[in-house]
This record gives C-alpha cells, sequence and structure tokens, in this order.
C-alpha cells in the first residue's frame, strides 16, 4: 500500500519578517500579488486549504523527560509562517506551483512536500505483527 496522498502536497513557506521592512504601499502591492495567486490557485481549484501561523508557540522536544520551550523563536533565521495544501498531478507540478508564488521574489523559501495516507511507522508495525504471527504459527 502507498503511503503517499494521491495528489496532495503541503508547502511550507519559510521566511524572516522581511515584510515588516516595506512602505505601506510596497505593503500593499505584495498583499495584492499574494492574493492575487492564491485566488487564481483556487480558481483552478488547486488549494485544498491553507492558514498563517501565529508567531508564538512551543517547541516540544523528547529528552529522558519530554521537554517543553516556548518558541518559535523570533532570533532564527527562518520561521515557518504559514502553509497551503494543494491539489497537483505530481510532485513536479507541485514544485512548478510553488515557483509561480510572488513571495519568493522577497526572500521566501517554500518547501514542498506529498502527504502521506499514515505515518511510515504503521507499515512497520503491521510488517512485524505479520512477521510475528506467521513465526508463531
Amino acid at each position: 500500500m502507498s503511503t503517499l496522498t494521491q495528489n496532495e502536497y503541503l508547502m511550507i513557506f519559510r521566511s524572516d519578517e522581511w515584510y515588516n521592512r516595506l512602505s505601506a504601499s510596497e505593503l500593499q502591492a505584495v498583499w495584492n500579488q499574494c492574493n492575487a495567486w492564491y485566488e487564481q490557485l483556487a480558481a483552478q481549484e488547486k488549494v485544498v486549504s491553507g492558514r498563517p501561523l501565529a508567531r508564538s508557540g512551543a517547541v516540544v522536544a523528547s529528552q529522558k523527560e519530554p521537554v517543553m520551550m516556548d518558541g518559535p523563536f523570533a532570533e532564527s533565521k527562518e520561521l515557518i509562517g504559514g502553509f497551503m495544501i494543494l491539489k497537483a498531478g505530481s510532485l513536479e507540478e507541485a514544485i512548478q506551483i510553488a515557483r509561480t508564488s510572488p513571495n519568493l521574489r522577497y526572500g521566501v523559501t517554500i518547501e514542498v512536500r506529498p502527504l502521506a495516507e499514515e505515518c511510515p511507522m504503521a507499515n512497520l508495525v503491521r510488517e512485524a505483527a505479520r512477521e510475528e504471527q506467521l513465526a508463531s504459527a
């Protein structure tokens, strides 16, 4: 069974808060470009979902005991600013769509990844259970 979701890709937008350095008119122009880009993709039924992310949150890491830290950290060079889930025929098409984002002109990077149907660990768990069942038969 394939673990990839057919035709759905996650785009993760990363950047510093470059837009804070723009004048009001520059900011409005960029806003209009980004909205037009999004609306065009929505009209083509390429957008499944998308949201900006709040600048506050937490990072949870595992050590002997789970540790929670404040974050994401503002001093970090790149923040994850938001995400979009889109429909595309292939990873290559999703990459081509990402390349049309007006945000790229401002130093934003976009990570494009296929969505999976399930966690890769689930398949390993099923395989291990089958092997155990065969060994005990």
